[in-house]
């Protein structure tokens, strides 16, 4: 297993809030913001890492999580995550096919979710 923290999400459970966030990221630390927090999804970029304003996940329960989403990049997802789950890790999401490549959710402890990704 090979995991790269590269991003860090944060996640909110409206489009509004998503804004703000975003508004508070260019406005008030000056960093510049990409895509539309408002219509759902943007990123901040500050330095190396990429934050990432997202307006909900693709788990039902995203409040759960407490709001916090770490994205890895992973060589492949699939064997990751079996080697998680036989960790006894909880997947939260199993893998799947999105528009920026292949993903999976873990559930960790008090709230964190981690996103795996093989970028396409």
């Amino acid at each position: 297993m090979n995991l790269r923290l590269d991003h860090l999400g944060l996640l909110t459970d409206s489009r509004e809030k998503n804004q703000e966030i975003a508004d508070f990221f260019t406005g008030v630390l000056g960093l510049e913001v990409s895509g539309d927090a408002g219509d759902g999804y943007a990123e901040v970029k500050a330095g190396a890492m990429t934050i990432a304003l997202h307006t909900g996940a693709m788990v039902d329960d995203f409040g759960a999580h407490g709001g916090t989403l770490l994205h890895f990049s992973s060589d492949d997802v699939r064997a990751d995550v079996e080697e998680i789950r036989g960790r006894g890790g909880k997947i939260a999401l199993e893998p799947t096919e999105a528009d920026w490549g292949t993903i999976a959710y873990i559930a960790g402890p008090h709230g964190v979710l981690v996103e795996l990704c093989t970028a396409n």
